[in-house]
């Protein structure tokens, strides 16, 4: 901003007149424009310096903006995606949520079915075990079988294991100790018995009657040689048997034998089948009588079926001698044991059938 002189009014109407030194005016005039000019240029190059800092500031300062532009764009785009993911996150979350509660419900669903089963499984089990234990003690107040008995408690017990449940265990111990009793228990082999009654029945048809034209040879007839007599025979006896070994080749066309019954000896063909029949029906009254546990007519009935056998049968024969003796032998077996009892496992059962909140 320049300043302009103020000029009077005086000095408009009468100029003054300037003294000027006489040799400074050429040097001052000369200066002058040389001074302009470098001012011109110092402000030229002041402002070219000035300009291009401007220029590289304003391209700077636009990268700057570009970039931040740019990182305007990248963040704006970031949070854009941010968010979609989160809405994403958000909507997969509330379907989590519902398929969770979903599981929750089907779970809860599937415990209270598996609970039902379970109580109905264990239901059904309980009434089986009790089906058993009631069996084997019904089988040993009517026929004491003390195995039988002692299978049905071991099936049940093996029942109960398969449960893993602990309400059972009392009961489990209970059945333990009854059967541990059944197993101590003195058992009759009741089985073997009519086993062996069967086998004489069997062989009933063949053993030689006192009747019969031409008897097997006996039991004592080794070797065409007979033995001495033995020194406890009696003396007929003992005269019956040298007569017989004088004999020689002709003992089998003469027999001579001492019966105590001279009947049996004059039974026909017909009387022959009917004691065969009679000494059989004898047997498998025995045996139904050994099945039932009667005692006295198992008894009875083998007492009757030796007397059949000593009366009409030669029992000097091997085979008949051995079935005489087993027939005592079977005589002699005792049927009556005292087996114990298995009500602990009895009640034991009920109470847990009819105990509350089961």
């Amino acid at each position: 901003m320049s300043t302009e002189p103020t000029t009077s009014p005086e000095s408009a109407v009468a100029p003054t007149a300037v003294v000027e030194p006489v040799g400074a005016a050429p040097t001052a005039r000369a200066g002058v424009p040389w001074l302009a000019l470098l001012a011109l240029l110092l402000v030229a190059a002041v402002g070219a310096l000035t300009y291009t800092q401007f220029a590289a500031v304003k391209r700077e300062t636009a990268l700057r903006l570009a970039e931040l532009q740019q990182a305007a764009a990248a963040a704006t785009e970031t949070a854009t995606r941010a968010d979609a993911e989160a809405r994403a996150a958000r909507q997969q979350a509330a379907v989590l949520e519902a398929r969770l509660a979903e599981v929750e419900s089907q779970r809860e669903a599937l415990e209270q079915l598996y609970a039902d089963l379970s109580r109905g499984r264990d239901e059904a089990a309980l009434v089986e075990v009790e089906r058993l234990i009631t069996l084997g003690a019904q089988e040993l107040q009517i026929s004491g079988s003390v195995p039988t008995a002692l299978a049905a408690l071991q099936t049940a017990d093996t029942r109960l294991a398969r449960l893993e449940s602990p309400r059972f265990l009392p009961l489990r111990r209970v059945l333990a100790r009854d059967i541990e009793r059944l197993r101590a228990a003195p058992a009759v082999d009741i089985t073997g018995i009519a086993l062996k009654i069967d086998q004489l029945m069997a062989g009933s048809e063949s053993w030689p009657l006192l009747a019969d034209a031409s008897p097997a040879a006996p039991a004592t007839a080794t070797s065409r040689q007979d033995p001495p007599p033995p020194r406890h025979l009696e003396w007929w006896e003992r005269t019956l048997d040298s007569i017989q070994r004088e004999l020689g080749e002709y003992r089998d066309l003469i027999r001579i034998r001492a019966v105590e019954a001279p009947d049996a000896m004059l039974l026909g063909q017909q009387t022959q089948l009917m004691v065969r029949q009679q000494l059989r029906l004898r047997l498998l009254n025995a045996r139904q009588a050994l099945l039932a546990r009667n005692d006295r007519l198992y008894r009875a009935d083998l007492a009757e079926a030796q007397a059949l056998l000593n009366r009409y049968f030669d029992v000097r024969q091997r085979d008949t001698a051995a079935a005489l003796a087993s027939m005592k032998q079977l005589a002699s077996a005792p049927l009556s044991v005292e087996t114990p009892n298995i009500n602990d496992s009895v009640s034991a059962v009920r109470a847990v059938r009819t105990a509350p909140g089961r």
